[in-house]
């Protein structure tokens, strides 16, 4: 077992979808590209590169909708450049 995996989230808990639902409640906006409409949650720093499952480092992004955005980030770091440029906005 890798070190980061004792950090997975608990992708179908009840306590993992209602911390989904609350910070999807306070704000829809992309923290990856900043547009309306994200519907899932992204881990800010990566687990893979030592990030938790702490509510701070957990912002809205775009996953199953056009934009794709978490899915695009995957496990890499967002910088301002790629938040400005649009460039993760790319189809894959």
């Amino acid at each position: 077992m890798r070190p980061h995996q004792t950090h997975r989230r608990p992708s179908d808990t009840k306590q993992w979808r209602a911390i989904r639902a609350a910070i999807l409640k306070e704000s829809d906006t992309c923290h990856i590209c900043g547009l309306p409409g994200a519907d899932a949650i992204d881990h800010v720093i990566p687990l893979a590169h030592g990030g938790t499952n702490d509510r701070t480092n957990l912002k809205p992004a775009h996953h199953n909708t056009g934009q794709r955005c978490n899915r695009v980030k995957g496990d890499r770091y967002t910088t301002p450049i790629l938040k400005r440029s649009g460039s993760l906005n790319r189809p894959a």
